[in-house]
């Protein structure tokens, strides 16, 4: 077929780029294969978390190297708490009941993000473990 084309010679203007509005994302997001739980309540601001924070006490020793683990509870909260590398797989768990105490009841496991790895001997310190500053996720 016959195409029609009309150019036109804009060599001696200057290009400027044309500003594009920000649109955020509207859909709805799907996760796949992940032990991550699933968030039930909106999450908590800073505040929120340091409050429930504040009854847990963990004694660290400044002249062991420290770490920082996150703790993703099953409600879908999180707790980061600093440990030193020589605390065990205990010390979490115990922080985690003092923090919560409705999950001093509740038979649950801890863990590890990736590569999801269930954290059973509790007696590893967590060097031995090998979860220096990660995600550990709380499962009921």
């Amino acid at each position: 077929g016959h195409v029609n084309l009309d150019m036109e010679d804009h060599q001696d203007q200057e290009y400027i780029k044309p500003r594009l509005r920000f649109k955020a994302f509207s859909g709805e997001g799907q996760k796949l294969g992940s032990l991550t739980p699933e968030i039930v309540s909106t999450p908590s601001s800073p505040e929120e978390e340091d409050k429930s924070i504040l009854n847990a006490v963990v004694l660290i020793d400044d002249s062991v190297p420290t770490t920082k683990i996150q703790i993703r509870l099953a409600d879908g909260s999180r707790l980061i708490q600093r440990f030193n590398s020589t605390h065990r797989i205990l010390d979490v768990r115990d922080f985690i009941i003092q923090s919560r105490p409705e999950f001093a009841t509740l038979d649950f496991i801890l863990v590890t993000s990736f590569p999801n790895k269930e954290l059973t001997d509790e007696s590893l310190t967590l060097q031995e473990a090998d979860i220096l500053n990660t995600v550990i996720l709380q499962q009921l």
